[in-house]
């Protein structure tokens, strides 16, 4: 088994919310593709993502 992990325990308890928000942008093609070859496009995406995830009921 590894050892204790070194970050914050309050990063470690909410680092599910990370996943699940990282499993709901991969619905969309272009975040789980990559076809935007910048990373300033790639982050507009993913913050385009976002707020439609953040609005949707």
């Amino acid at each position: 088994r590894d050892g204790p992990v070194a970050c914050p325990k309050w990063a470690y308890r909410c680092r599910h919310l990370v996943e699940n928000l990282w499993a709901r942008l991969k619905e969309w093609r272009a975040v789980a593709t990559r076809y935007e070859k910048t990373a300033t496009s790639f982050l507009a995406v993913i913050h385009i993502a976002a707020a439609a995830d953040w609005i949707k009921p």
